[in-house]
């Protein structure tokens, strides 16, 4: 069990709903909380968004939280992006 008195990193955002502003290719939110560390979007691994100014991506985590820190992984293939 996650507790803020043992300091332990707790992953809350795992498999909550996520939304984000548009999504490309299929790559949708719920990627970006599904636990995977694996980088390769083509793996169905990672969120991404359309060709915009301020993308966001949002994850409900059911009950207010205070959050220390977010921790983001960028993918790590060569997908050209696009609309």
């Amino acid at each position: 069990m996650c507790l803020a008195e043992t300091n332990e990193v707790c992953h809350v955002a795992t498999n909550m709903p996520a939304t984000q502003t548009s999504v490309f290719r299929g790559f949708r939110a719920s990627y970006a909380v599904d636990g995977s560390r694996n980088t390769d979007i083509y793996d169905n691994s990672c969120a991404h968004t359309g060709n915009e100014t301020n993308p966001w991506l949002v994850v409900d985590l059911g009950i207010p939280l205070t959050i220390t820190g977010v921790h983001f992984t960028n993918r790590g293939d060569d997908l050209v992006s696009g609309t």
